[in-house]
This record gives C-alpha cells, structure tokens and sequence, in this order.
C-alpha cells in the first residue's frame, strides 16, 4: 500500500481534484487529508464528504501548524494506522498523471532502496523543472548568508520587486533557469543526496519507521527541504531524484491580485523564511554540525 498526505487549507475543490486524481492511480492506495484549521470551515466539510470512503482519512488540526507540523501529523497517523511501503507527501496543487506512478515507485525502490525519493516535478507556471531544488546541502555558513540576504529583501521595494518577479512567468522562469544554471543542474539523470522540492516527497517505510515525522517541526514554512536533507545527510540516509516519475505543479495558478496583496504575501513569505533559516542555524550549532559530513 501507498499512502498519500495532503495537507489543506481553506481551497477545498483544488482538494478534491488532487484526491480525485490520486484515486485514479493504479494500486492500492490510502488518502489522508490534514485540514490544517482552515478558517472557512471545510475541513469540515471534507471530513463530511468522505465519511464513506474507507481509503480516505480526514484529520482536522487544531490549528494552523504550517507545513512541517502539519505533515508531521499526517504522517504520524499513517505510520500508526497503516502498512504502507510508502508515504507521498503531496500539496494539493500537484498532479499525478502516470497511472503507474506507484507501481514506478516500488521497482525504483527494488533497483536502488531510498530513504527519501523525488519524482521530476514541472511547474505549470514557469514550465520549471523544480527536482533536484539544488545539488548542494545547506552549511551553517550558507544558512548564515541566505539570512543575511534574506533580511535585506524584507525592503519594500526590494518586496516589490520580488513581488513581480513571481506573478510574472517569463521573468520568474529567467530567473530559475539562471540560478539552476549556475549548479549544472541535469534533470534528465537520477541523482543521490540532493535537495528535493518540497511540494511531492516520497518517504519510504524504512525510513519513517526510524522518523515518523520527518519534517524539522520548528518551522513553520519553508527551508524545510534543506534541513531535512542536512539531517539525511549527517545520519547517512539515502535521498535520491528520479526523472522516470513525475508530477506537475500548477504553482501560482491563483487568479492575480491586487497590489497590496501581492506585496503582503512576499512579505509573509520572508517572515516565514528567516524564521525557517533561524531554526536551521540553531538545529546546526545544537548538533555541532558546523561543517558538511
């Protein structure tokens, strides 16, 4: 069995697409839903809907944990409730189209065993490869000048700026091929112990029998990849990027907004990352991991 973790909040029919297309993959397959303590009260709602449909689990958080901790929960259920081989951790506005994707997963498993598995994940928005998110896992060093970097970009023209990069495809898709270009990034190849994007993870059983919430709960969004391989990294796990499953990610398909708005999101998303930045210096030094193993 396969279990699927999708975390919600609040855009209840991008929800029910995603658990109608996971439902129509081949093989055994159990769906758990975690509302994540969305306001508009469909969690609800959802839990209501799929009352009669025995692979399909609806938990309601009390509150809105984030990412990390809201996965983490999800995730914990399945390691109590069911015997899954593995645990695809997916955001609800991400596409599975090959009906054999579990069946793919288990033969990569049987060639190579993972702890940590990527599929190639296209951005509808840009037309980006977003696997592998980079080659490289984070020092305590690079941490420190993200933070750095990260703090100066909290300007408001600077948010402005940031802002209309990511509501334009054309630049946004300059600009990640740029940045993917300077790592010679070949996303036509599997790679080992890489950073994977976080929007569709794949955890094997071995993995979370050891770590049954993988996701570093001191974060709240973002980063959560770079710490998750940093700790893969320093305990010898094994997380590997295979082109030969795929996903698409209708990112940033969300109607435009207004000005004010887009500026408040890159604003909330900076917050969010130099918080996600501050736990991953402190988890390093904690662990006195300062250089790469």
């Amino acid at each position: 069995m396969t279990a699927f973790v999708i975390l919600h909040y609040r855009a209840v029919e991008m929800t029910r697409t995603c658990v109608e297309r996971i439902q129509a993959l081949d093989g055994s397959k159990h769906i758990v839903i975690v509302d994540n303590a969305s306001p508009n009260g469909t969690g609800r709602i959802l839990k209501e809907e799929y009352a009669g449909q025995d692979n399909v689990t609806v938990l309601l958080n009390e509150e809105n944990a984030g990412f990390a901790r809201g996965n983490n929960l999800g995730i914990r259920w399945v390691c109590t409730h069911l015997p899954a081989q593995f645990t695809v951790v997916l955001n609800n506005d991400v596409e599975i189209r090959q009906k054999d994707f579990i069946v793919r997963t288990e033969e990569i498993y049987k060639e190579d065993p993972f702890d940590i598995l990527g599929p190639d994940i296209v951005s509808v928005f840009s037309g980006i490869h977003q696997n592998p998110k980079s080659l490289k896992g984070c020092t305590l060093d690079s941490v420190r000048k993200k933070r750095a970097n990260v703090k100066r970009s909290t300007h408001p023209i600077l948010l402005l700026l940031s802002s209309g990069e990511k509501n334009s495809p054309l630049l946004w898709k300059h600009v990640q091929r740029r940045r993917r270009a300077k790592q010679c990034i070949d996303v036509s190849v599997p790679a080992k112990n890489v950073v994977l994007h976080g929007s569709c993870v794949i955890f094997s059983e071995r993995y979370l029998k050891s770590h049954p919430e993988p996701f570093y709960p001191k974060t709240y969004m973002y980063y959560e990849m770079e710490i998750l391989e940093w700790m893969c990294r320093r305990e010898g796990s094994v997380v590997r990027y295979d082109p030969s499953i795929c996903a698409l990610h209708y990112q940033h398909e969300a109607s435009r907004q207004e000005l004010k708005s887009i500026i408040r999101r890159s604003k909330f998303v900076m917050d969010c990352l130099l918080d996600s930045l501050t736990a991953a210096e402190e988890l390093i030094l904690e662990t006195g991991g300062e250089e790469r193993v």
